[in-house]
């Protein structure tokens, strides 16, 4: 074994550890500043909540992305369910880390991530549009991911999932987005 073969040994045991804490103190640790705890168990009520955001007369948002940006980032997530994620994650990271974190999620029955963070290779969000036509878009994708019959493409940390793990994941990301809304 030369000193090449023990690098490549060396980084897994590393990372693995790193990626472990960071994972933890990011998506497992806390409710991740929400507002409110919310959990959806399926998508209809999570298009119920979104009917109670639109027509919020005070909402307020605890984050750095405004409505509009989070409606867009979540159309985008069901949408590349069915068309196929901009950049994936490298399929070592999707059937290990990803597919745990996946598991993990689902077993504590909601997720936290960035909520500022884009979809990895998605078109930039604009701060400003119009909140109405956003609540149409994602209600739209959501009834199209219901609809869908065909075979959903990977996601892009998680890998391949069944339809009804996609609409756990979607279920959760939409609760947590809107778990820091109040109205």
């Amino acid at each position: 074994m030369d000193e090449k073969d023990i690098f490549k040994l060396a980084i897994p045991l590393i990372a693995v550890p790193i990626a472990g804490v960071w994972l933890f103190k990011n998506h497992f640790a806390d409710h991740n500043n929400a507002r409110r705890l919310l959990t959806f168990n399926n998508l209809d009520e999570s298009m119920v909540e979104l009917d109670k955001i639109a027509q919020a007369v005070d909402l307020k948002i605890d984050n750095d992305w405004t409505l509009y940006q989070n409606l867009v980032h979540c159309t985008q997530s069901v949408l590349y369910s069915m068309t196929g994620y901009p950049e994936n994650k490298p399929k070592i990271i999707q059937k290990t880390i990803g597919s745990l974190v996946f598991h993990q999620f689902e077993h504590q029955g909601y997720m936290r991530h960035n909520r500022n963070e884009p979809i990895p290779g998605a078109s930039l969000i604009q701060p400003n549009g119009n909140n109405s036509d956003a609540v149409s878009d994602l209600k739209k994708a959501i009834i199209a991911f219901e609809n869908y019959n065909k075979e959903l493409k990977p996601h892009f940390a998680y890998g391949k999932l069944s339809k009804s793990q996609f609409a756990s994941a979607h279920c959760m990301h939409l609760a947590d987005h809107f778990a820091i809304m109040t109205y």
